[in-house]
């Protein structure tokens, strides 16, 4: 009678403590769960996204979930306003821990929250996608994850070797993977109208005083505020003396005379020195689900590129600014009713340049 007792007691117990609510610290993810997720962290927080600005969150659910957040403070409201480029580096965020998770055994998929486009109107963090790790079903080897670290992108003179066309096709056959074309031009009449157009582009749009204010936070003109916000466009890795940047931005009056233009405007053709190739991306880039596999294939690129120690220097201002964008497609001979034209670049070969600041995987995490 009383072993009947105590097996009902027992039972009883373990009863009560499977249905009880766990405590905040119970509930929380183990160590290990941490752990493994914290490992991905310290690749994907080398993703590049527009300006630097690294709007990504990361919660840890478990071993195997998580869920990407991204901050509103740290969208760009004006020179951004659809979010889709924003979407498209939130979406190389997802494929750089997709990768990094290859090494370990584990496929990682992606739910995306609905939303057509970023909130920009929220003031809290807001769900971007829910991740699922998954052992792999292949034994089939994965991406080099090192190459996220070693990603390759320069401001600085190239040494205007050509791209051997091996390289050329291997870089196409992944834009065409994705359902993108990618196209190369190292004819100096194009690369030379690409160069110009980039220059004339950037000052016109930086006389805008909403562009330039909304850059202005963003850039960071000593050593000790890039380390210290871990973000932004670093003058060091810029090309440009912090000073000079520091001035442009918040003194932008002083650059107004047109002999002042001429001489920033050979200083900053002087840095373009050495291109010989440029490259422009093609392809869906109309809807949400478009910029998320956009940035997925432009991170696969960016590897590839990287395992060639080719260098990427990106030419936003001609693809956003729509006069800019017109004559490119007049140059290149690009039908308006086709996909759109929606990244173009300098390719080529470099010194090692400065690296930017990342925030750690610690200021990443909720």
């Amino acid at each position: 009678m009383q072993r009947r007792h105590f097996l009902h007691s027992v039972t009883l117990a373990a009863a009560w403590t499977a249905l009880r609510p766990l405590s905040p610290a119970r509930a929380a993810a183990p160590p290990d769960a941490r752990q493994r997720w914290q490992e991905l962290l310290e690749y994907a927080r080398w993703a590049p996204s527009p300006h630097n600005v690294q709007p990504w969150k990361l919660k840890i659910l478990s071993a195997t979930r998580a869920q990407v957040y991204y901050d509103p403070t740290r969208l760009l409201r004006h020179t951004d306003p659809t979010s889709r480029f924003t979407i498209t580096g939130l979406g190389m965020f997802v494929e750089c821990l997709r990768v990094a998770a290859g090494p370990l055994g584990f496929t990682l998929t992606a739910h995306p929250a609905p939303e057509p486009q970023l909130n920009y109107a929220a003031t809290d963090l807001q769900l971007f996608a829910t991740l699922e790790l998954a052992p792999s079903p292949t034994t089939a080897p994965a991406t080099d994850r090192e190459l996220i670290r070693q990603r390759k992108t320069s401001r600085l003179h190239y040494d205007s070797r050509l791209i051997p066309a091996p390289v050329q096709q291997r870089l196409t056959a992944v834009a065409a993977a994705y359902g993108h074309t990618l196209t190369f031009s190292s004819t100096k009449f194009t690369v030379d109208f690409v160069l110009d157009l980039n220059r004339k582009t950037l000052f016109t749009d930086l006389d805008d005083p909403a562009t330039r204010t909304e850059l202005a936070g963003w850039i960071r003109t000593t050593d000790e505020e890039a380390a210290t916000k871990k973000d932004g466009l670093w003058s060091h890795c810029m090309g440009f003396s912090g000073r000079l940047m520091h001035n442009f931005f918040f003194h932008a009056e002083r650059f107004r005379s047109a002999w002042k233009r001429r001489v920033l405007g050979q200083v900053y053709k002087h840095s373009m020195h050495g291109t010989t190739t440029v490259a422009w991306l093609q392809g869906p880039f109309g809807r949400r689900p478009d910029w998320e596999q956009a940035g997925a294939m432009l991170q696969q690129l960016w590897l590839e590129m990287t395992r060639h120690n080719l260098y990427l220097h990106p030419f936003g201002s001609v693809i956003t600014n729509a006069e800019a964008y017109a004559q490119f497609c007049r140059h290149v001979g690009h039908c308006a009713e086709s996909e759109p034209l929606w990244l173009l670049v300098r390719l080529g070969y470099s010194q090692e340049p400065p690296r930017s600041f990342r925030l750690t995987a610690n200021d990443i995490l909720c």
